[in-house]
């Protein structure tokens, strides 16, 4: 019996084997549009040489793949679809041959008398290996106003009321603008983001476990922006003017102007938008038996203005040279007006604080420098050399009059306070990337990167007119980077395996010294630490892929955490910085599973050393906000992403999550445990509707969910909707945008620690009409540009 079942099993073993090598045999390849997206339903063409004949045809699924059977010889490849032009490729056929992938290009072409029609799809979102892509070009959040704006509105992203930009799993997110890192972080980055017009996006592709070819800061993530290019000969420009209302009236205009030839292109562009910003915000606290209740005012009046240029030579036929500047600016006053109630107990009113802070100047300038150097020696080869030089300058200076009231509206007490903060960063970065392809399936990406950030900090605080040489101060970071990794990628028929690992040494230099003192406190600091990541996908059939994945990330703290100062807020609240805090971690393993339209994500991440915010009692009325490494962050979630064209005039897509938390508060003497469960649901719908118009209607809402510590996250949500049509070809556009219908987006907290209770509330002017046109005019004849080691491929 053992040896017929032994003779049964190895028969059966060498059956599946004969079936699998025989799968393995087969010609496959891949069919991309000019985005890079998948090619649904293009005619693959396998015709002899020279004779001429045909002797294989199929047809791309919706991955945009093929395959044919096993041939050996000469033969031509010709690839066909409506709209694009035809590609034909001499290819030398051997049995399990792996075709590169093949880009096709759109064809202008115009019919005398006769007129062809066809509605592209619009779906906002894509996936591929548990990665979204948020078509932003081709959806209402080209006209939304911002790139600060796109992300708040997109699925799958939230972004705070502190301008912080999140995925759904735990850990920070990386943010990248064509591939390239934005080596800033907090108000810096959320003031680039403002100054970034959404009409220049194309897409934002998002991917919880990127390879080690990116950065591994970004431990829950990253978010690559990608910009639009032109891809035409001749001169082309664009424009587009936008005005919104609610609370306040807003104006927004970009320019953007090209000059291409075969050997060369030159952009230039530029965008404002100008108008107020409101925001209501407030508290309840309960500390040691005494309530208080403060609401804030808040009108930011920053306006932002941007320009750049670009220019990129083609010195020889696998040479090409890339320059490129710009400048960002967002600079205007600003004014929050506090009124907070004091109480004794919890119904005897105490007192009535009454604080302003009117910010003189506010000023945050970014200046972005890049060279680039790419040579492509052969198909299989190609090198990126690239330098980067980025400086942040920002001034501010605020005017803070505190006046303190009697229960009987008395003035008590009446004190002026002034503070100046100024900070300057440098960031130089030199990186260089090989990629290598050693066969049809197999594929090396190799990198190394140099990096030095000098930040300079000065704050400068008076009270009454003297300096107050307790919270004055200098503080200086240095941090020193040296980054290499290798990724691996190897395919077999169906099966398909990704490995890679990054290496960072990291020297870190701090100094701190009092403004009326030379005494100076110094700390340093070097880490070495390794980023590995693993990937292994199995295609099912045509329409069915199973994949796992493994990464280890990191979130390194923000600068101006690091800074011990305190910056008093109003009377009663401070915010201080923190020297000590450690980078966190993360580890994470994903489960995903494509079928069609449809793609599953299971997924656990855990983060160590997490750091967060906190508010923690100062004195008997006081309370003071520190970021500190608090414990240990666990996360369980399922997501769910569905896009398809329902009906040949409705697209529809929508993204659902389900997560549990689980935050272990383990520091200093603190030992508490928080879990809660949470969900996320957003849809998008894209209505065509008579007379070319298009309509568009989405919706996001966010359960309760657990934060960062032990506060809980009250239920929001919102809803947009958006018309739009195009004349002369796309070339002009009008589009009508209500965002946040119901004004129902939110950041409502409550938590308690020991004898502190806090219930905070807000909201911004997220609600808005905007009306935009959009004109492009020019001359253009579409070249083939070759599309060297894109960064945002890696994804």
């Amino acid at each position: 019996m053992n040896r017929f079942i032994l003779r049964l099993l190895l028969c059966f073993i060498s059956v599946s084997y004969s079936v699998s090598a025989r799968a393995q045999q087969k010609v496959t390849g891949r069919i991309l549009d000019e985005h890079r997206g998948a090619m649904d339903g293009a005619v693959v063409l396998l015709i002899t040489t020279p004779q001429g004949v045909l002797v294989e045809s199929t047809l791309t699924d919706d991955t945009g793949a093929f395959s044919l059977l096993p041939r050996e010889g000469d033969f031509l490849l010709c690839i066909r679809s409506l709209g694009y032009k035809e590609v034909k490729q001499r290819i030398s056929c051997t049995p399990g041959l792996r075709l590169p992938d093949i880009q096709l290009e759109p064809e202008e072409v115009s019919l005398k008398d006769v007129v062809v029609t066809a509605r592209k799809s619009r779906p906002m979102t894509s996936t591929s290996h548990g990665k979204i892509q948020i078509h932003v070009a081709q959806s209402y959040l080209t006209d939304i106003g911002n790139a600060l704006d796109v992300l708040r509105h997109a699925p799958g992203i939230s972004v705070s009321n502190k301008g912080e930009i999140s995925l759904a799993t735990i850990g920070g997110t990386a943010v990248y603008v064509n591939g390239k890192k934005l080596m800033l972080q907090g108000e810096e980055l959320a003031a680039y983001l403002r100054s970034l017009s959404s009409s220049k996006i194309a897409r934002i592709e998002t991917s919880p476990s990127p390879n080690a070819s990116f950065g591994a800061d970004g431990a829950g993530g990253i978010i690559n922006i990608v910009l639009k290019a032109s891809e035409h000969s001749g001169f082309f420009l664009t424009t587009s003017h936008s005005i919104a209302y609610w609370d306040h009236l807003k104006q927004s205009s970009d320019l953007a102007l090209s000059y291409n030839t075969s050997k060369w292109q030159l952009g230039l562009n530029y965008s404002h938008s100008l108008g107020h910003h409101g925001m209501r915000y407030g508290y309840e606290k309960v500390q040691n038996g005494d309530k208080s209740l403060s609401e804030t005012i808040d009108t930011d009046k920053r306006n932002t203005y941007a320009t750049g240029i670009d220019f990129s030579w083609q010195v020889a036929p696998k040479s090409k040279f890339f320059v490129g500047s710009s400048v960002n600016i967002l600079s205007g006053p600003g004014e929050t007006n506090t009124t907070t109630l004091l109480y004794k107990g919890m119904t005897t009113l105490d007192g009535r604080l009454k604080a302003r802070n009117n910010y003189i100047e506010q000023k945050t300038l970014r200046y972005a420098n890049s060279l680039n150097y790419l040579y492509q020696p052969s198909d299989r080869q190609q090198l990126s050399l690239t330098l980067d030089w980025t400086r942040f300058d920002g001034k501010a200076r605020c005017d803070q009059p505190n006046d303190y009231y009697s229960p009987s509206d008395q003035l008590i007490r009446s004190d002026v306070f002034y503070s100046q903060p100024e900070k300057d960063i440098d960031i130089y970065a030199l990186l260089a990337d090989y990629k290598l392809q050693t066969s049809t399936q197999s594929e090396w990406l190799l990198g190394v990167k140099a990096s030095h950030i000098a930040s300079d900090n000065s704050f400068l605080f008076k009270k009454n007119g003297t300096l107050d040489p307790q919270r004055s101060n200098r503080f200086r970071y240095d941090e020193h980077n040296i980054e290499g990794y290798t990724q691996y990628t190897h395919t077999w028929d169906r099966f398909e395996l990704s490995a890679g690992l990054r290496l960072e040494y990291m020297h870190t230099q701090s100094e701190l010294r009092a403004h009326t003192s030379q005494a100076t406190d110094r700390s340093r600091g070097d880490h070495l630490r390794l980023f590995p990541n693993l990937s292994l996908s199995y295609s099912i059939n045509a329409k069915n892929k199973l994949a796992l994945l493994y990464s280890r990330r990191q979130d390194k703290p923000r600068y101006e955490d690091l800074n011990p100062f305190e910056y008093l807020l109003d009377e009663l609240t401070y915010w201080k910085g923190n020297p000590f805090l450690k980078p966190q971690i993360s580890h994470k393993f994903i489960l995903n599973y494509l079928w069609r339209d449809l793609s599953l994500s299971l997924y656990y991440s855990k983060l160590n050393d997490y750091f967060t915010s906190l508010t923690d009692v100062l004195g008997p009325d006081k309370t003071v906000m520190t970021t500190k490494n608090i414990g240990t962050q666990q996360q369980v979630g399922l997501e769910a992403v569905f896009s398809r064209r329902l009906t040949p005039w409705w697209d529809f897509s929508t993204n659902l999550g389900f997560y549990y938390f689980a935050n272990q508060l383990h520091y200093e003497t603190y030992r508490q445990d928080y879990r809660r469960p949470s969900c996320f649901l957003s849809t998008s719908n894209s209505l065509l509707l008579p007379l070319g118009i298009n309509l568009e209607l989405s919706a996001r809402y966010y359960s309760a969910r657990q934060g960062g510590s032990y506060e809980v996250s009250k239920p929001t949500g919102g809803m947009d909707i958006g018309l739009n049509r195009s004349w002369q070809s796309g070339r002009l556009r009008l589009s009508l945008l209500m965002t946040d219908i119901f004004h129902t987006e939110r950041w409502d907290s409550y938590g308690t620690k020991d004898a502190l209770q806090l219930a905070s509330w807000g909201y911004g002017e997220s609600r808005k009409v905007s009306l935009r046109l959009s004109y492009s005019f020019g001359r253009q004849r579409f070249n083939k540009v070759e599309k060297q080691l894109e960064e945002h491929n890696r994804l």
